[in-house]
């Protein structure tokens, strides 16, 4: 009979042994995936906008912010944007996402005044000066800059009054450049990204 008791209670013990390991190797899994978020773009931009906004001067946060492109601080061959445009339109379409989570007023200055039904989509969005509104109030712009380094990309963005055209706050961020296509399938050449594969 103690032998019974003896085996019961072992496996008992193992059985807590094995629910202590789960909970850590579920834990684990939890903080890897944080970790992978964090090194994304989108959490790369998370910190600059929290960074911008904790730093920032007192402004009236009622007040309307109209979001910018992110551009590149240098222009390749004469063109008004360069092949990885995207990257500056991702960090735009990033910093709008989290600025309006923090409660301000965002002006979504590329809406339409109607929308265009085409075949295989509906627009509601546009860049095309002709299909937008030609005047838009707006008491604050928030825009910024790129550049290109060897393993990383550096990111400005700062919040300016209109029409003063002060700066109230500002913030900075290296971006690595894997953040937004894997390490493999990205290489920099002449202060340039390619991208190897997808």
């Amino acid at each position: 009979m103690k032998y019974y008791y003896l085996i019961a209670a072992i496996c008992l013990l193992l059985l807590g042994c094995s629910s202590i390991s789960n909970n850590e190797t579920q834990e684990s899994n939890q903080e890897l995936t944080k970790e992978y978020q964090s090194n994304t773009l989108h959490g790369h931009v998370e910190k600059l906008v929290r960074q911008l906004l904790s730093t920032s001067q007192p402004f009236d946060t009622s007040g309307n912010i109209a979001v910018g492109t992110i551009l590149p601080t240098e222009h390749n061959n004469g063109q008004q944007l360069p092949a990885h445009a995207s990257l500056g339109l991702q960090i735009q379409e990033s910093v709008m996402t989290f600025i309006t989570q923090a409660g301000l007023s965002v002006v979504e200055y590329k809406a339409m005044p109607s929308i265009k039904i085409k075949k295989q989509a509906d627009e509601m969005l546009s860049r095309d000066i002709k299909d937008l509104t030609e005047s838009i109030s707006t008491d604050y712009f928030l825009t910024g800059t790129y550049t290109l380094q060897e393993s990383s990309t550096l990111v400005n963005i700062r919040l300016i009054k209109v029409p003063e055209n002060i700066i109230l706050a500002a913030a900075t961020d290296y971006v690595p450049n894997d953040a937004m296509w894997s390490a493999t399938k990205v290489t920099i050449k002449n202060n340039q990204i390619y991208r190897n594969g997808y």
